[in-house]
């Protein structure tokens, strides 16, 4: 990434950020109607902003700004159902609030549709945080109290339905638009088996166990498949449970426990020599794609 994209990339989210600042600082008396108003303003402003930026050439600027105006689609929902009078003041992660979740699923909506519009593929990254926030939100829409491994759960399987999307993405040719949901899909599977490992009172083999065996086959997958976020989480999926066990299993200030260590960081470092002269005869092996015909433009 050159300076260029860094200054447009970090650009938005400062303006994101600032953004939300504004609306934060609005009167209090009425703000449903400020709050409302202001945020269609910037929704139409980034909107346009994106318009002229693509018709000018400028396609990642003008992506970024169609990103800031999905960005700005929950507040202008909010502020629409506060008008109204009809959002709930029940927070979302404790209490179900189905008005919350149509907010997520309607953001995820506006970045697919500007997606559509732009085919800029960095808008997968609100798509893919909105559901994985909704899924969060509909982790607690049971009668019953909701527990943290309730919202574990649902991390874990949402996030791995996100893996499954990019590895059809991936399948079919789209591998820039899959990125995001291998790196947050990835990402929500991990919070869970965190969750379950930390999770007091609980037992935190139902995290340490999966969590060494999933990661042990991401580092073997991410060679054949040539995706880096796979060997990133794969190895601390692999490392942190063997750190654990070797930690509970042996004394920290015996030399057995610093040969085990050496042992595991050495593992990682062969296979990927391993991978890299490997990797590719795998790939052409193993890993089968649609005919060109069939990949969608």
């Amino acid at each position: 990434m050159d300076p260029p994209n860094v200054l447009w990339f970090v650009g938005t989210y400062a303006i994101a950020f600032a953004s939300y600042a504004l609306l934060a600082a609005l009167p209090d008396s009425h703000s449903s109607v400020w709050i409302f108003l202001a945020a269609v303003a910037l929704l139409l402003v980034y909107t346009a902003a994106s318009h002229g930026l693509l018709r000018g050439g400028w396609w990642i600027p003008g992506g970024l700004a169609a990103a800031l105006a999905v960005a700005i689609v929950p507040a202008v929902g909010v502020g629409f159902l506060r008008l109204i009078d009809v959002w709930s003041s029940d927070f979302p992660l404790t209490h179900f609030n189905g008005w919350a979740v149509a907010v997520a699923v309607v953001t995820a909506i506006a970045g697919l549709i500007a997606y559509w519009l732009t085919r800029f593929s960095f808008l997968f990254l609100t798509v893919v945080t909105a559901i994985l926030v909704a899924a969060q939100f509909l982790a607690v829409a049971r009668d019953s109290p909701t527990s943290g491994a309730d919202r574990a759960t649902a991390a874990l399987v949402t996030g791995g339905l996100l893996v499954i999307a990019g590895v059809f993405l991936d399948a079919f040719g789209r591998r820039r638009d899959a990125f995001w949901f291998h790196v947050l899909g990835w990402f929500g599977t991990a919070a869970g088996l965190v969750f379950f490992v930390v999770e007091p009172g609980g037992h935190p083999e139902r995290g340490w166990i999966p969590m060494l065996v999933v990661g042990t086959l991401m580092v073997i997958a991410s060679g054949p498949i040539r995706r880096a976020t796979w060997a990133v989480y794969g190895v601390l999926g692999y490392y942190a449970p063997l750190l654990h066990y070797l930690i509970t299993g042996l004394d920290e200030r015996r030399w057995t426990f610093a040969v085990a260590l050496l042992a595991v960081g050495l593992s990682i470092f062969v296979f990927g020599m391993v991978l890299h002269r490997y990797g590719k005869t795998w790939a052409d092996r193993f890993v089968r794609r649609p005919p060109p015909g069939v990949i969608p433009a």
